[in-house]
């Protein structure tokens, strides 16, 4: 890969960094949908090349990154000269490549099957859900009296708050910037932020986010219930939408949502399936109760800037509102 197509933001310079053939996720480890991505490939014990973007300071818009894909979003998988982006895109590619022993399959063979249909209509539930307006939100309207845990306490929630405003005047110059190739891609970016914002900041808005959230896991909640002698969603194989939502649940659960939702005997099918979910051995690697697997991995990962432990904290933590 080239080095030369370079930006500066925050007097940050990103150039393309120089990375080995094979597969190579670009991804952020506290990013959703980025986490589904590194759980599923954990899941299927496939090898890959970890590039974690700087998202607090607008890596994601840079040139280089912007050539991979448009949207400036994460995750994106690169095998050799083919990129794709899009967690559902990527998940599809990996299951069509990665089969056999070595590769548990996590999507079901049979595509006419029920389980098949069901999955599809799930993940396509799941992937709509606004998750970094619900977790801004939930720094912003405090009257809600969740529960977070560390690290999302305290002055890191305003930090968050903060740090989501200057990414998306980052953004709004990157438009400026851009080649006109990237700009309308850009632009649609920009109204789709703004329009987060509504979500966020007003609070019947931000309520109405809420209740959406509150019907997608009762209507899971009434899957769990046809199915009481499986141990996940759909029969008693862990696929696709286990992962996307024992995540959901996870980033709930972060986020001090457990009480609202789900807990004191509200939705006792779901609270059983996420306690399952946290015994699975790739949840208990990457969910450590510290940051110390995904600190390892920005560390690792071939960039050429340097940031001191606790630029790293916080890059980490900012990254949970990025969509």
């Amino acid at each position: 890969m080239s080095e030369d197509n370079s930006v500066n933001f925050e007097d940050h310079e990103f150039k393309e960094p120089s990375l080995s053939e094979g597969l190579v996720l670009y991804f952020h480890p506290n990013n959703f949908h980025s986490l589904k991505i590194l759980f599923i490939l954990y899941e299927k014990h496939i090898n890959f090349t970890p590039y974690v973007l700087n998202l607090a300071n607008g890596e994601q818009y840079s040139h280089w990154f912007l050539n991979k894909n448009p949207k400036g979003d994460v995750p994106v998988l690169q095998d050799n000269a083919f990129v794709i982006p899009n967690s559902l895109s990527i998940i599809n590619y990996l299951e069509g490549k990665f089969k056999g022993e070595k590769h548990p399959a996590l999507i079901p063979i049979d595509k006419k099957s029920t389980e098949y249909t069901k999955l599809v209509m799930y993940e396509d539930i799941l992937s709509k859900l606004p998750i970094g307006a619900l977790s801004l939100g939930s720094f912003v309207h405090e009257d809600f009296r969740l529960n977070p845990k560390p690290p999302f306490i305290g002055h890191i929630r305003q930090a968050c708050v903060e740090n989501n405003e200057k990414v998306y005047e980052i953004l709004k110059k990157s438009v400026d910037k851009a080649s006109d190739y990237h700009k309308n891609t850009l632009l649609a970016k920009l109204s789709l932020q703004d329009k987060r914002k509504e979500l966020v900041y007003s609070k019947v808005h931000f309520q109405c986010v809420v209740d959406k959230l509150e019907e997608v896991l009762k209507q899971f909640e009434k899957e769990l219930e046809e199915g009481p002698d499986r141990d996940w969603l759909l029969s008693s194989e862990f696929y696709s939408v286990d992962v996307s939502f024992g995540l959901l649940l996870h980033r709930l659960w972060n986020l001090g949502f457990e009480d609202y939702f789900w807990e004191n005997g509200k939705l006792p099918k779901t609270s059983q399936y996420f306690s399952r979910f946290q015994k699975r051995q790739v949840f208990k690697k990457l969910m450590p109760s510290n940051v110390g697997v995904l600190t390892n991995m920005w560390l690792n990962t071939p960039t050429h800037y340097k940031l001191g432990a606790g630029a790293i904290g916080m890059a980490i933590v900012a990254a949970i509102v990025h969509k």
